[in-house]
């Protein structure tokens, strides 16, 4: 037995699988496109550098000597697999000193597949109120416009993007930018945009995005500009870095709550009309339980070994979704305390039977939380309140970015800091205390997942794309500034709440599909 592990030792490979469902006619493609840009990766000609060694199974040589070994095709055992299903898989065989991140990259090179007619077709059936707007709105109602969209890298982005093409909007004048949360099929969907002809850009690069994006508008005429915003990046950074160009946006759409609260230092210096989906009813009638419900399944799927029942867990920010989540944990009979900096909110979660106090640092001090969610959308948990932290403990956020904890003052307090990997990050402080800071900070909802099913992102990413059609009507009669009763206005006589209660009312048609999954 020893032997054996020396003898795999000395000769290790590095492997990759990746998976999709496809039609037998795209097969050849996907191989070839895939056979094509680990040939570019590796330096090597694809014509010469490839050499086929049996059916859908193809080795090459990269310039500093390692061997790829590439192989496609259907599963061998189908039963275990969704129908039209094929099997991309890399074996690395690595030669003197290929570097971890090189491998990295031959094996992201693996998922950089655009989504095949087959998925396209099951993604609109996800999405029926996204892709039926084709449908609803008035045909063309972004064909005059540059459309901008900050957005999370995940599947109903493509169908999104999709229907505003199908709505007129034209791929060269069009312009989304990556939050940059890391999801499971976001190499996918870059691919994806990339073969629409869709400009990318990274969440850091938002001013020169807007640049870009304004110089492309120009060239194509488009008469109009409008931006759909997750999470306040794209106002800001026009108004701080190029107000020159902050003239040319006739509205931005809004989706999240902190995204409002990073435009209130403007104060009504906001030279746009902003159309706020974040603080429609439409929004938060529907949308909390998915996400408090997606938060807390990941929570689950990061810990799997943790036991929950009789736990103190403490949620700050007692809204909409930490009410929700508040809840949840409640269900899986942990002791849940809740805080809120507004007291309504506190008395609320008082009356619901939860333990609160008006002074954070002192709660946690009493109740001595070993899971502490921030749903607030500000920061929650700053210097003072991390020095009262008096047991090990877990942090996970719902919030956009990594703004609910002050990471620069917990670095600061800790005695050793720890990569935990595709968990997070954990920080030692001097008196022994470990605080876990799951998915580094960001969004746990979010965190290497497509946080809810498409059928329930599907209402929101819809009324995203009504917001943007509104805007691009020069008689939209939105002002500069919050216009959060002419939002709902639009989003409510827009049909989508009619159609989702038609979807899935007491008279909707709950038939099972057969689904698969790429």
């Amino acid at each position: 037995m020893v032997e054996f592990r020396q003898a795999l030792d000395q000769e290790q490979a590095y492997l990759a699988g990746f998976q999709m469902v496809c039609a037998d006619e795209d097969v050849a493609e996907i191989a070839e496109g895939t056979l094509d840009r680990l040939s570019a990766l590796a330096g090597t000609d694809r014509l010469r550098g490839v050499r086929r060694t049996g059916p859908g199974a193809w080795v090459l040589t990269t310039g500093d000597g390692a061997v790829l070994r590439v192989s496609a095709g259907r599963p061998a055992r189908r039963r275990a697999y969704p129908p039209q299903s094929l099997l991309l898989s890399l074996a690395i065989e690595p030669g003197a000193g290929l570097p971890a991140a090189r491998r990295e990259h031959f094996a992201e090179v693996l998922e950089e597949v655009p989504f095949s007619p087959v998925e396209l077709h099951r993604l609109a059936r996800e999405l029926p109120l996204l892709s039926g707007l084709v449908r609803t709105l008035p045909s063309k109602a972004l064909g005059d416009t540059a459309l901008m969209v900050m957005g999370h890298f995940m599947s109903d982005l493509v169908v999104q993007v999709e229907t505003a093409l199908a709505l007129g909007a034209r791929a060269e004048a069009l312009t989304v930018i990556d939050k940059g949360y890391p999801y499971r099929l976001t190499h996918r969907v870059k691919a994806h945009l990339r073969r629409l002809g869709v400009t990318m850009f990274p969440a850091g690069q938002v001013a020169a995005a807007a640049e870009s994006h304004a110089r492309r508008s120009r060239s194509h005429g488009c008469a109009r500009t409008v931006a759909v915003d997750d999470g306040g990046y794209v106002l800001p950074a026009l108004l701080d870095e190029r107000p020159d160009l902050a003239a040319d946006y006739d509205g931005l759409v809004e989706q999240t709550m902190s995204g409002i609260y990073r435009l209130e230092k403007y104060g009504d210096r906001i030279p746009l009309p902003v159309l706020s989906v974040a603080q429609s009813r439409l929004k938060g009638t529907i949308e909390s339980y998915w996400i408090a419900e997606a938060a807390v399944a990941n929570l689950l799927r990061l810990m799997p070994g943790e036991k929950w029942e009789g736990r103190p867990a403490l949620v700050i920010g007692y809204g909409q979704i930490g009410s929700e989540i508040a809840q949840l944990l409640r269900q899986r009979r942990m002791r849940v305390a809740c805080h809120d900096r507004e007291l309504l909110r506190l008395v609320s979660a008082h009356e619901h039977g939860y333990h609160t106090g008006t002074d954070l640092a002192r709660l946690i001090g009493e109740h001595r939380p070993w899971l502490i969610v921030g749903s607030t959308g500000r920061t929650c948990l700053g210097a003072a309140e991390l020095s009262a932290v008096r047991r090990d403990c877990v942090l996970a956020s719902v919030t956009s970015r990594t703004v609910e904890f002050d990471l620069p003052a917990l670095t600061g307090l800790a005695e050793h800091i720890e990569d935990l990997d595709v968990e997070g990050t954990r920080f030692v402080l001097p008196h022994g205390v470990r605080i876990d800071v799951l998915a580094d900070g960001y969004p746990v909802n979010f965190h290497h997942a497509e946080s809810v099913p498409n059928r329930q992102s599907d209402l929101i990413m819809a009324g995203l794309l009504v917001g943007a059609a509104a805007l691009a009507d020069p008689g939209h009669g939105f002002q500069p500034g919050h216009n959060v009763a002419l939002s709902d206005h639009v989003l409510e006589t827009s049909g989508l709440l009619a159609d989702f209660y038609r979807l899935y009312g007491p008279d909707a048609d709950h038939r099972p599909e057969r689904r698969s999954q790429p």
